[in-house]
């Protein structure tokens, strides 16, 4: 007989307590899905800290999760089991989802691969943008698009009249400080000219560049703790992108956390920033040389523009991109995937 609103049991095999494709696809709904009938059941490597280890050992840290979750009644992983490889997602318990954020068919050494293979074997693919879904529909008919979420609840507006200075932000892994060294021109020439503006990169590594000794820079290291608060210390956030297949995969997040924030945000008019830009007055498009300058003089000189941009992406974030929004949407996909699976 077909159990309908029953409990379902969901084995998530994620990348590691801080990877953001694990705390933002999955264990921020987790509340959200259980409200649902959704529960989960997160089982990360068994080595979590893996990375130095050969490839072989990073796909057995995964067979105890796989062993544990035998009796899910469905299986959901965050991109590839082992980066760049296909493993064992075979053995994951059906049906199976597949949730994908980046272009990882792009990763070494064998994405290209490993990304088709992994797709070919899963129940449902769950994309985070359009660019996503169109490459993997070539390999599964069952995609579904599903934005990152931000947390509202968490994730709120900063304060009015936090600071004198005027502060420009930037948040992200180190690995992807060349997006930063791109603009550096700019950004060094904006802080020569307005002495009470002020860089603020919130990281896991402090950026070697010559402007990290520059009197207005500030690093902070960044940690669960306080990225929310060092958020709120901004007054626009900066998104700088490369125009390529890689940058075209990702989905935007850290423009949507500082519209959720009530910032606006500057960013490089790629793949999905271009999609969200066009939703509204919430920031400015970087293109061409000169663009970041101008967009930065523009927010100093009126600040108004500052408060009015953020409050036009904040009604965003909460209508569309809000974690309990994204949950809900998420919560149906698993029920309709495990009801037509019996």
């Amino acid at each position: 007989m077909r159990e309908i609103n029953k409990t379902i049991r969901l084995s998530a095999f994620t990348g590691g307590v801080n990877t953001p494709s694990s705390r933002f696809r999955l264990r921020q709904y987790t509340p959200y899905l259980a409200k649902a009938g959704v529960e989960v059941v997160e089982h990360l490597p068994y080595f979590e800290k893996s990375c130095g280890l050969p490839s072989p050992f990073k796909a057995a840290a995964r067979i105890p999760g796989l062993l544990r979750a035998k009796n899910s009644d469905v299986s959901w992983v965050g991109k590839e089991l082992v980066k760049g490889y296909c493993s064992f997602e075979r053995f994951m318990k059906r049906p199976r989802i597949f949730d994908v954020d980046d272009a990882i068919w792009l990763s070494k050494p064998l994405g290209r691969w490993a990304a088709p293979a992994i797709a070919k074997k899963m129940d449902l693919i769950i994309a985070g943008n359009t660019y996503l879904a169109d490459y993997f529909n070539k390999h599964n008919s069952n995609i579904k698009i599903l934005p990152t979420a931000v947390d509202t609840n968490r994730f709120t507006v900063k304060a009015e009249g936090v600071g004198s200075d005027f502060v420009i932000g930037w948040t992200g892994l180190a690995c992807n400080y060349n997006y930063l060294d791109m603009i550096s021109p700019e950004l060094e020439t904006f802080l020569a000219d307005r002495k009470d503006a002020k860089l603020l990169i919130v990281s896991n590594r402090p950026w070697q560049h010559k402007l990290a000794s520059c009197p207005q820079y500030e690093y902070v290291q960044w940690s669960s703790e306080n990225e929310v608060s060092e958020l709120h210390k901004m007054d626009v956030g900066l998104m700088p992108l490369e125009e390529n297949l890689w940058s075209r995969g990702k989905c935007s997040f850290k423009m949507l956390q500082y519209m959720a924030v009530g910032i606006p945000a500057i960013v490089s008019p790629v793949g999905m920033n271009r999609d969200v830009l066009a939703k509204g007055d919430i920031g400015f498009s970087i293109g061409k040389p000169g663009e970041l300058y101008e967009a930065l003089e523009a927010l100093y000189m009126d600040r108004s523009k500052c408060k009015q941009m953020g409050e036009k992406g904040r009604r965003i974030i909460e209508n569309e991109y809000s974690a309990e929004v994204v949950a809900a949407e998420f919560a149906q996909l698993v029920r309709e995937l495990y009801e037509g699976s019996l």
